[in-house]
C-alpha cells in the first residue's frame, strides 16, 4: 500500500486560495455594483435638481398688462392675474398706487375662481386719497376642491385724472387651498404712465365751414372790390 503524504496540506492551500479568490471577486463585483449605482443616484438627483423647481414652482400674481399708457382724463382697465397655482380656494390681496396720478373706481370679480364652483367676492374698499384698494377677496363655497392653472382673479379699473406715472401693486397677498393652508406666491407689480391731456383735433365740419367762410369772403372781394 502506497501512502500519499503531503496531500491534505496541498488541498488545504488550494481550498483557502479558492476561498480568497472567490472572496476578492465578490468584493471586486460588489465594487463596481456600488460604484453603478453611486453614477446612476447622482443622475437622478441632478435630473430632480433640473425638473423639481420647474414643477413646483410657486404661482405668480400679475398686473396685466404690466405697463400702461393712457392720457389724462382717460379711464382703464387692468387684470390681476394667477399663473401656475394648484387648488386655489380662496384669495386675497391690496392694492396701492399714486393717488395723485391715478384714482380708482371699481373692483370685479375675474372668471378664474368662479370654475371651480359658487363664489362669495368681496371688492376690496378703496381710498383714493391714500392710493390704496383694501381686502379684495374671493373664496369658493362647499367642501371642493380648488382650482388649479391660471387666469384672471380680480379687474381694476381707474381714472388718471393727472399727468404722471404710478405704480400699481400687488400687496398683501394671501393665497388658500382647499385645505385652507396657504400657497406660497411670488408677485409681479404693475405700472401706469399717463400723457398730457389730448388736444381735440377741429372736426371735419369745423373746417369745412371755415372753408366756405374763406371762399364766401374772397369772391364778395371780387365782385364789390
Amino acid at each position: 500500500m502506497v501512502e500519499l503524504t503531503g496531500i491534505e496540506p496541498v488541498a488545504s492551500s488550494l481550498r483557502t486560495t479558492s476561498t480568497t479568490t472567490i472572496i476578492s471577486l465578490i468584493r471586486r463585483g460588489l465594487s463596481i455594483m456600488v460604484t453603478r449605482l453611486m453614477k446612476v443616484s447622482l443622475g437622478l438627483v441632478l435630473l430632480n435638481a433640473l425638473l423639481l423647481p420647474r414643477a413646483f414652482a410657486d404661482p405668480i400674481l400679475s398686473i396685466e398688462p404690466p405697463s400702461t399708457s393712457v392720457a389724462a382724463g382717460t379711464s382703464f382697465a387692468v387684470d390681476v392675474n394667477v399663473s401656475n397655482v394648484s387648488d386655489l380656494f380662496a384669495f386675497g390681496f391690496d392694492i396701492g398706487f399714486t393717488p395723485a396720478t391715478l384714482s380708482a373706481v371699481s373692483v370685479t370679480e375675474g372668471s378664474f375662481l368662479p370654475r371651480g364652483g359658487s363664489t362669495v367676492f368681496l371688492p376690496g374698499t378703496i381710498d383714493n386719497t391714500a392710493g390704496t384698494i383694501s381686502f379684495n377677496a374671493d373664496t369658493l363655497i362647499g367642501a371642493i376642491v380648488g382650482v388649479s392653472g391660471s387666469g384672471t382673479l380680480a379687474i381694476l379699473d381707474f381714472t388718471a385724472p393727472s399727468a404722471g406715472t404710478s405704480p400699481i401693486n400687488v400687496l398683501n397677498v394671501s393665497l388658500l387651498d382647499s385645505t385652507l393652508s396657504s400657497i406660497n406666491s411670488t408677485t409681479v407689480n404693475g405700472n401706469a404712465t399717463v400723457g398730457a391731456q389730448a388736444v381735440p383735433e377741429p372736426s371735419s365740419l369745423l373746417l369745412l365751414g371755415t372753408g366756405l367762410l374763406v371762399a364766401l369772403g374772397m369772391e364778395r372781394r371780387r365782385l364789390f372790390g
